[in-house]
């Protein structure tokens, strides 16, 4: 390792692009526009793409050697095409970056100043419009965004976005096959936290773009029908808690223990198994609700809902 790297680790970015032609252009050239000096590979790996997304890849390979440019033969999917984008990266710091953002000139330098020897780290967000001006709202302002330090903070809600992320390829070893139906970065948080802090930076290092083409909903945009998006959301929940449970840090024996319960307590909606339920809500209550913005009153009644409320 040479001196540069010792002061200044390498970085690479993973970006993932399907039909993003519309605002693709602002986020690379963001991207290039970072102060970091160590950013060594773009790897950026389209999604079977029909409009102009691939001739502007092309555009910015040709122009900058930075660029790493691939394309799939079919379509993947996000969650998996970001497991390739990933895998695909050399480096021991891998940002992950949108198709459609524009990231502040000064993300990556201020992530790598602060993650330490910390896995991950993320930062706030503010929402922008489509033209990219800011809403003046930040994701702080609907999270409780902090530090984590339990991997139950990310079991019924995750105030994590992947484009805000930096983290230590690590985490690969325990993240890796990515699942297909959990979402890649609550995935990742989510093994990150059982071996590491998951550390917070307060300042917005992201514009996140709004727009009706946004993969995952954001402020403002309508996805679907509220009924068709609750059960959704109600199915996601069941998914993914069963599967933590299943995928765990055995020796972490308590939070193994909250989850198994939390998996059977779907399969079981005894009256007794629901009041248990609630008993469970509130003993573990600042770990299972960290990242919602509420007071302590307002946490005892979401607990007591808990006998109805399965998501």
């Amino acid at each position: 390792m040479n001196k540069t790297e010792k002061v200044m680790p390498s970085v690479s970015i993973a970006l993932c692009t399907y039909n993003g032609d519309r605002f693709l252009r602002e986020q690379l050239e963001s991207i290039l526009n970072q102060e970091y000096e160590n950013i060594v590979e773009i790897i950026c790996v389209d999604d079977k793409s029909t409009d102009k997304t691939w001739e502007i890849l092309n555009e910015y390979a040709e122009n900058y050697p930075i660029f790493k440019i691939f394309k799939n033969t079919t379509n993947l999917g996000f969650i998996k095409n970001y497991e390739k984008a990933i895998a695909l990266c050399s480096k021991s710091l891998i940002a992950i970056s949108d198709q459609d953002d524009i990231w502040y000139s000064h993300k990556i330098s201020k992530l790598v100043d602060s993650i330490g020897d910390d896995l991950l780290i993320y930062s706030d967000n503010e929402y922008i419009d489509e033209k990219g001006k800011s809403l003046g709202v930040k994701f702080s302002d609907k999270r409780n965004l902090t530090d984590s330090t339990n991997c139950l903070n990310f079991t019924l809600f995750n105030g994590i976005s992947g484009h805000t992320v930096l983290f230590n390829k690590e985490i690969l070893n325990y993240a890796f096959p990515f699942p297909s139906n959990i979402h890649y970065d609550w995935w990742l948080v989510f093994c990150a936290s059982q071996y590491s802090t998951i550390k917070f930076v307060s300042e917005p290092l992201v514009g996140y773009r709004q727009h009706n083409s946004n993969a995952v909903g954001g402020y403002g945009v309508i996805k679907s029908d509220k009924e068709v998006m609750s059960y959704n959301i109600l199915n996601e929940t069941k998914v993914r808690i069963l599967f933590f449970a299943e995928k765990i840090n055995p020796k972490l024996t308590q939070e193994k223990q909250v989850l198994e319960f939390l998996a059977q307590s779907y399969i079981n909606r005894s009256l007794i198994m629901r009041l248990k339920r609630i008993s469970l809500f509130w003993r573990n209550r600042d770990d299972l609700l960290l990242f919602k913005k509420r007071n302590k009153i307002r946490k005892m009644i979401y607990c007591f809902k808990a006998f109805w409320k399965y998501d």
